[in-house]
């Protein structure tokens, strides 16, 4: 069979076809424009945010408190890799560590940046952590609060414990019947939730009369509550 066959014998219509075939195509093209014509006119529905704005809000600062801290880290990484190659003298690590023999104590809530390095394996970067987690608590109450910087292992934390001491009366108190959200949430011990449950609990009390009424809020037990315990005061 000829190719010229086949097309007329499959592909020729009558009048009546093609009138027909005309009006599908229009229709489904009237589909098209006018699904078109819709979504670039009406207004695109937008979710509301609105009632977790503090939450991701505190989300994402501590994500880019998180990406500044391993960026700083590889920093330091690179500089010590690259003063060990060149053979110079300009580490600035081992320019501030003393003698192996030496006895020294350092406080940790009045230690600046210089005092820390100091220490064996405290650089400048880690030193300015050190004092920054520091301003968050509103001062250690233990050497071992050290442990919950990032960066800082076990191992580091035990060539250093020992040069290290700790004035737990110079802490920090928050009055708990007069802080903000803002300034109870910026705080390690304090996450969205806990914070949250704290201030409806003070809403719907007026005011807290002792430190152990936190016990009562949900997400708060007991080790939860030794832990913010040294950080809290009424007024």
């Amino acid at each position: 069979m000829k190719i010229s066959s086949i097309i007329k014998e499959y592909f020729s219509f009558n009048s009546k076809e093609q009138r027909g075939l005309f009006v599908l195509i229009s229709i489904l093209t009237g589909l098209i424009l006018s699904n078109v014509f819709i979504s670039e006119v009406l207004p695109k529905k937008q979710m509301d945010f609105s009632e977790f704005a503090i939450e991701v809000a505190a989300f994402e600062k501590e994500m880019i408190f998180r990406d500044s801290l391993e960026k700083l880290e590889k920093q330091k990484k690179y500089m010590m890799r690259y003063s060990g190659l060149v053979g110079g003298n300009s580490d600035t690590v081992k320019r501030y560590k003393s003698p192996g023999n030496d006895i020294f104590i350092i406080e940790l809530n009045s230690a600046d940046t210089f005092d820390l390095q100091r220490l064996r394996g405290i650089g400048p970067s880690f030193a300015k952590r050190i004092v920054k987690y520091r301003e968050r608590l509103g001062g250690y109450r233990e050497k071992s609060q050290l442990l919950e910087i990032f960066g800082m292992d076990p191992e580091k934390y035990n060539e250093i414990k020992d040069h290290l001491t700790v004035n737990a009366d110079s802490i920090r108190k928050i009055n708990l019947n007069a802080v903000t959200f803002k300034e109870l949430i910026s705080h390690p011990y304090f996450p969205f939730e806990v914070t949250k449950n704290i201030m409806i609990y003070r809403k719907d009390h007026k005011k807290f009369v002792g430190t152990e009424e936190l016990l009562k809020i949900k997400n708060i037990n007991d080790s939860i509550y030794r832990k913010i315990k040294p950080y809290l005061g009424i007024d």
